[in-house]
C-alpha cells in the first residue's frame, strides 16, 4: 500500500512554511528540542512537532522524541480500541 500524500497525513503547506522558518535555527544549531529540551545538533534529523490532537504546534523536536511519542501515542489510542472491543458486549 502506497503511503498517502505529505496534505493527507496533516504536514501541507501550513506545516511546510514553518518547518522552512525553523530550518535556518536548527541548522545554526541555535535550536533545543521541544520535548526532550537538549540541543538539536546542525547535523542532526528532526521533525516539527505538535501536540496529541494536532492543534498546535511545539517546534522543532529531536527525530528521536518525536517519533517515539508519535508510537506511544499510536500505542494508545491501538490500546484502547482493543480494551473497547474487549468489552463492548452489554450482559
Amino acid at each position: 500500500m502506497a503511503k498517502a500524500k505529505t496534505t493527507a497525513r496533516g504536514y501541507g503547506h501550513q506545516h511546510q512554511q514553518l518547518r522552512e522558518q525553523w530550518r535556518p535555527k536548527v541548522e545554526a544549531g541555535l535550536v533545543d528540542c521541544a520535548r526532550c529540551e537538549q540541543p538539536i545538533q546542525p547535523s542532526d534529523p528532526w521533525d516539527l512537532g505538535h501536540n496529541d490532537d494536532r492543534t498546535a504546534y511545539t517546534g522543532p523536536e529531536c527525530r528521536t522524541c518525536n517519533r517515539a511519542a508519535g508510537g506511544r501515542h499510536g500505542a494508545a489510542v491501538t490500546n484502547g480500541k482493543r480494551a473497547e472491543l474487549r468489552h463492548s458486549r452489554r450482559w
